[in-house]
């Protein structure tokens, strides 16, 4: 008997503690984890409110950090840029103007220029070369955009049914544009004003107008 109620005080003791424990509160979910921001790359998909061309995956958009750039344009960016430029005009060797041009900039926004050009215009006898040098300074960075160009030309030309050659030699100032693309290939063209300090009287004006249009390849 005394066994008995002692069972069941003990059961009705361990009762009232575990009612009298407050009822623990469920722990807050843990807050999912962010990740780090992931830098975008040449290459990789961006956002696009269309879908992309037939036979694209739509991961060859072109951008910067997932800014959007048009194709062929990043060099317009970045402040380097390839520094040795080839150009000539094959415009002007259908019209008998065969010549070629190389620059190397040497800062952001200065190069030194040379061109050498043969003249041989088709059903004349004229014939003459042009030897020339010039200082392009880039207002926006070297090979890209508007430039200022002083430079220094020198000619002759003789015809073909005389022995006279005429000379024209003197300073000169272009102005122009040129535009570059990532490829390297890219596009210049520039007009302006020199000084003839020739005495040859074929030559009587002492200001005439000189420029130039050249595509090139730079590496």
């Amino acid at each position: 008997m005394k066994t008995a109620l002692a069972t069941v005080l003990a059961s009705v003791l361990v009762t009232s503690v575990a009612h009298a424990q407050p009822s623990s509160a469920p722990a807050p979910a843990p807050a999912p984890a962010v990740p780090p921001p992931t830098p975008i790359v040449t290459g990789q998909p961006v956002p696009a409110s269309e879908p992309p061309p037939p036979g694209s995956d739509g991961t060859d958009v072109s951008h910067i950090n997932g800014q959007l750039v048009k194709v062929g344009e990043h060099n317009e960016y970045y402040y380097t840029f390839r520094r040795t430029n080839l150009s000539a005009n094959p415009l002007g060797w259908v019209l008998g103007i065969y010549g070629a041009s190389v620059s190397y900039g040497f800062s952001q926004n200065v190069a030194i220029r040379g061109d050498v050009n043969f003249f041989a215009p088709p059903d004349t006898d004229v014939r003459g070369m042009e030897l020339g040098v010039g200082l392009p300074i880039y207002l926006r960075r070297t090979y890209q955009g508007p430039f200022l160009e002083p430079g220094f030309i020198a000619r002759s030309f003789r015809d073909g049914g005389g022995d006279d050659v005429y000379s024209q030699v003197g300073p000169q100032v272009l102005v122009g544009w040129h535009w570059s693309w990532d490829s390297g290939l890219n596009f210049a063209i520039a007009g302006g004003l020199g000084r003839n300090w020739s005495n040859d009287e074929e030559y009587e004006e002492d200001i005439f107008p000189n420029g130039y249009m050249r595509f090139g390849y730079a590496f």
